[in-house]
């Protein structure tokens, strides 16, 4: 049998049933005594829509399996090797995942509701439209994981590690999530944090729908910029000239990664054409009616500061070379200076 993985083709072995019970009862030997019996080896094997439901499969190599369809309820896969294995509609209900390696697995429309570990690995895995409600995953590592429509209700998640992944349409309402690492998570924006517990989570460029906070406790959107007093941006404008502004103590500021900082105002010092010289004035690169003129006040017509994300305030980076680097956008489409 070939399953199609991306680009990959992978070749899987169907065995009898009688061969399977009689690997499992030399893995159970195997546990009891590593100098009896033989530890598990289902590597490439197809077990498709198999009842193995309660069985231990504790420590057993399962590296590229096929167990689409399986029904694995109440299964010990504590310690098991699953890199890289097709798991679509799978049920592992209530089954036991301590530091089970689900790298690159393909896990798409299975059901872990109920399931507990902790340190489980979901590295790099598909979990699209996968139900994983109140189930205890504390310490899993999401790490760029395709979490789309993936459903963690009630769920404890905490100190779980979901940096970069993909949570497009994903829900954690009354989930725990304290000290949860969520750093540059993509698409975090339509997700529902509804009742969720989120003291401490880590949340560098991400952003938030506050629609989809009602009632979430602990969360604190950290700055990339000074939280408090004053401080020195820079930012840049048509014709390459750069500015650079006083964030005076009293304006908003909002940006939780370097480049999507923004204040409500700010004051002008000084002005560079690209050649380093002194100028006077400077046309923001997405808007033409909006100047800067050294020594002049500038407002932000809003500033947001719920969404840290959205382009609302005034734009700077908070270095010279940060504002240098960035690109020129002389033909940039013209707006309000809310950039």
């Amino acid at each position: 049998m070939q399953i199609s993985m991306g680009m990959t083709v992978l070749t899987q072995k169907k065995i009898e049933r009688s061969e399977f019970d009689r690997r499992m009862k030399e893995h159970a030997k195997w546990l009891k005594n590593h100098e009896e019996g033989n530890r598990a080896d289902f590597s490439d094997v197809d077990l498709s829509n198999m009842d193995l439901s309660g069985m231990d499969f504790s420590y057993a190599e399962m590296n590229g399996v096929n167990l689409s369809g399986a029904n694995l309820t109440r299964a010990n896969l504590s310690h098991a090797n699953l890199w890289g294995a097709y798991l679509h509609n799978i049920d592992l209900t209530e089954a036991t995942l301590e530091e089970t390696l689900f790298v690159n697995a393909n896990l798409t429309l299975s059901k872990l509701n109920g399931c507990k570990g902790e340190k489980t690995r979901f590295t790099f895995v598909c979990m699209w439209d996968c139900e994983v409600k109140n189930a205890s995953l504390k310490k899993a590592n999401f790490l760029e994981a395709q979490i789309c429509n993936c459903d963690f209700t009630g769920s404890n998640l905490e100190e779980a590690c979901f940096a970069c992944a993909d949570f497009d349409d994903a829900t954690f309402v009354n989930t725990k999530l304290c000290n949860a690492d969520f750093a540059f998570a993509k698409r975090t924006y339509w997700t529902d944090f509804s009742g969720s517990d989120m003291t401490g989570l880590s949340t560098a460029g991400v952003n938030f729908d506050p629609d989809y906070l009602k009632d979430v406790k602990g969360l604190h959107m950290h700055l990339f910029c000074p939280e408090k007093g004053s401080f020195i941006a820079w930012k840049k404008c048509r014709e390459g000239k750069i500015v650079k502004l006083l964030i005076p103590e009293h304006a908003e500021r909002k940006g939780n990664t370097v480049y999507n900082c923004r204040a409500s105002e700010a004051v002008v010092l000084e002005i560079y054409d690209k050649y380093g010289n002194s100028a006077d004035e400077a046309v923001s690169q997405y808007s033409k009616e909006f100047k800067y003129a050294k020594g002049a006040k500038v407002i932000a017509e809003k500033l947001d500061p719920k969404r840290f994300s959205d382009v609302s305030g005034i734009y700077f980076v908070l270095s010279r070379a940060d504002a240098v680097a960035l690109p020129d956008r002389e033909e940039a489409e013209e707006g309000e200076e809310n950039e």
